[in-house]
């Protein structure tokens, strides 16, 4: 008697995420690292980008790039608006915030970016949200500080790290770039060279647009709330292309779900 043919399994259903141009982003700050992060998702197809930051390109926008030296003195938003319209015609990136979607669009998430602009860590800058969105929200939240980028957890946007937080951690991550630096350069984030700023930049940029696209394309990926609130999540610290993660904290309020 001859064996039974062997068992196949099914074939797995074909992908059944989102596309890329259903995605909606809404861009709160646009530094070098946020201005990047928009146009390598629009890159990948996204075309509803919603982008707010009214300060002016400054010199050092325009040495580090994406913005050009011919683009210092107006908004940032407008400049981010011209930079996608020049380079995708299908994207028509919006600045109006108080127009976007709620938490109960799967594809909707917000990346907000601050800037150590000055030598203190307490020189934190960034635009200020008015209205403030959906609670629910999810936010990813990036720091830049000179050749040093820091990268929150995902939260909804009611438990996201408060300024003082992102004070303290940004405190915390020079302390350790001083006491056990990955290169032989001045310790001091905010006194790095051009070169290792961009270098920074790119990097940084690429792995937040591989994370924003992941989470909202992905349909075995996280829930929106997921690990809200949680203190003892890891922040990534990122120096040039060197990679490391600071330990959660819990001594703040903020650190409690919504």
């Amino acid at each position: 008697m001859s064996a039974p043919p062997p068992t196949v399994s099914p074939a797995p259903p074909p992908y059944a995420g989102a596309r890329s141009d259903e995605m909606h982003v809404l861009l709160d700050g646009l530094a070098p690292v946020a201005a990047t992060v928009a146009l390598l998702l629009a890159d990948a197809g996204v075309c509803l980008l919603n982008v707010n930051d009214r300060s002016p390109v400054t010199a050092g926008d325009a040495a580090q790039g994406p913005y050009a030296p011919a683009l210092m003195g107006v908004a940032r938003e407008y400049a981010v608006r011209k930079l996608l319209r020049e380079r995708w015609s299908r994207c028509v990136p919006l600045s109006a915030p108080e127009l976007f979607c709620t938490s109960l669009v799967p594809t909707a998430v917000m990346l907000r970016t601050r800037e150590v602009a000055g030598p203190l860590p307490r020189d934190l800058a960034g635009p200020v949200m008015i209205p403030a969105p959906d609670p629910q929200l999810p936010v990813l939240t990036v720091v830049s500080d000179g050749a040093t980028a820091l990268t929150w957890p995902v939260t909804p946007w009611s438990s996201r790290p408060c300024r003082e937080c992102l004070v303290r951690t940004v405190t915390r991550a020079r302390r350790v770039l001083r006491e056990d630096p990955p290169v032989h350069r001045p310790p001091v984030a905010t006194e790095h060279g051009p070169a290792l700023r961009t270098v920074c930049r790119v990097a940084t940029a690429a792995q937040v647009a591989v994370d924003l696209l992941e989470r909202t394309l992905d349909p075995h990926g996280h829930a929106p709330d997921a690990g809200a609130g949680d203190p003892a999540a890891d922040i990534g610290l990122r120096y040039g292309t060197w990679r490391t993660t600071l330990p959660g904290t819990s001594d703040c309020l903020c650190s409690l779900p919504g």
